[in-house]
């Protein structure tokens, strides 16, 4: 008896993000918001508090151990510590959120797909192997699911860090901040 090897390829879409898309996405988030409102607001807190580390290197430096005012600095330390310590609980707060998030999304992707298999015909499961479509379901939702909750966490930690850096930035010395704001915009 010899054993075959059967391959079956699988198809691959690729598309712009158009406005049905993204309709459909925002969908998707719409049962949630409140978890995402949490979600943001965390991410957003956290990316804020994170730039203010610069600030208070900065304050600890020309207030403290240039002058020698080492009262200042073990202060402005506790300051650090402090904001180190809100900050870790931030990102659990962001991380047990988009968890949620991320979850029930899937959960929701994954029923209404149930739902909609339900609803073809049986010549349609007579065409494609079952087990495929369950694989699909399952990686594709969970596809969707990250993107929704990892690339959004991403996407808004880095924007609220690039602002809130550029912000310290030129409240520390603004010339130099503006210049390096400008010249980043040239490339």
């Amino acid at each position: 008896m010899v054993d075959e090897l059967i391959e079956l390829e699988e198809e691959e879409y690729t598309s712009q993000l158009t406005t049905p898309t993204f309709n459909r996405i925002v969908a998707l988030i719409k049962p949630h918001w409140r978890w995402m409102a949490g979600f943001l607001a965390a991410i957003v807190a956290t990316a804020i508090l994170d730039a203010c580390f610069t600030y208070i290197n900065k304050l600890i430096i020309d207030q403290g151990i240039v002058p020698g005012n080492f009262n200042l600095v073990i202060k402005y330390a506790l300051v650090y510590g402090g904001v180190q310590l809100a900050e870790s609980g931030l990102v659990l707060t962001f991380i047990y959120l988009v968890g949620i998030l991320g979850e029930r999304i899937q959960y929701d992707l994954r029923k209404s797909t149930f739902n909609h298999l339900q609803d073809l015909s049986l010549s349609y499961y007579s065409q494609n192997a079952v087990g495929r479509l369950m694989a699909r379901v399952t990686s594709d939702s969970g596809r969707v699911s990250n993107l929704m909750t990892w690339g959004l966490l991403d996407m808004t930690w880095a924007i609220v860090s690039v602002l809130t850096s550029t912000v310290f930035m030129v409240v520390i010395n603004w010339r130099l901040g503006l210049m390096c704001s400008a010249s980043s915009r040239s490339w």
